[in-house]
């Protein structure tokens, strides 16, 4: 019993996102770097929530910030590198925080629930900023676009490794994994995109509940006999 539930315990080796890129600057101090570049995005997710990319201009964010224009420009270059960092600081909280969920090694259907779960309460925690990352990431530079969305597709990694597991045992139909995996990832963002809505029916819990029997009704290989979420092979 011990020796299963040390194995159950343990983190997921399956979740890697992409190297993202850098943005240069001219400064050599790298916890300086950092330091700046944390208020800078902190300061410009505030004012693009509540005015758009377009509505916001490089000296808004300045006067919002402890230093002033010509500062600015040795950690950026342009508004479109902070944008990009904006985006990159939510995907890098959502990967340390999905590298942190702890799956059940013996249970693809269990592994499942759990990783739903977890992405779902991390989605509504960050709710504004993905809402803000799908209105906003279109007006990146390709290269920069282009990155953002292969974080994104680490997500979708997450879930495809697990529905493969179950799939390669037998607990899961024969499935498209990668389309199946996006499909969770984008029924989770229905909590940021349309929240209002989703809320006016149920909380997070409910919505989770709904989305898994209706996930798990068409994943699971059930025998006649034994019900669905049951089954956890």
């Amino acid at each position: 019993m011990a020796g299963k539930a040390a194995t159950a315990a343990r983190k997921p080796k399956s979740f890697r996102t992409p190297e993202v890129m850098s943005i240069p600057t001219t400064i050599k101090n790298p916890e300086r770097v950092a330091y700046r570049r944390t208020e800078l995005v902190e300061v410009a997710t505030k004012l693009f929530l509540e005015r758009g990319f377009h509505g916001t201009s490089i000296r808004d964010i300045v006067r919002a910030c402890s230093f002033n224009v010509a500062s600015l420009y040795m950690y950026v270059s342009s508004k479109e590198d902070i944008l990009f960092l904006v985006a990159q600081d939510l995907m890098n909280d959502i990967s340390l925080k999905l590298s942190e969920t702890i799956l059940d090694s013996e249970s693809p259907v269990r592994s499942l629930e759990i990783a739903f779960a977890s992405y779902c309460r991390i989605v509504n925690r960050h709710r504004r900023q993905v809402r803000l990352l799908y209105r906003e990431v279109g007006f990146l530079p390709a290269d920069m676009r282009s990155n953002v969305l292969a974080t994104v597709s680490g997500v979708v990694t997450f879930f495809e490794r697990i529905v493969e597991r179950g799939v390669a045992t037998g607990v899961f139909r024969d499935v498209s994994v990668r389309l199946a995996a996006l499909d969770m990832m984008m029924v989770a963002h229905m909590l940021a995109l349309h929240t209002r809505e989703v809320m006016s029916f149920t909380g997070i819990d409910g919505y989770i509940k709904f989305q898994l029997d209706s996930i798990f009704a068409g994943l699971l290989v059930v025998d006649a006999k034994t019900p669905a979420r049951r089954r956890k092979k």
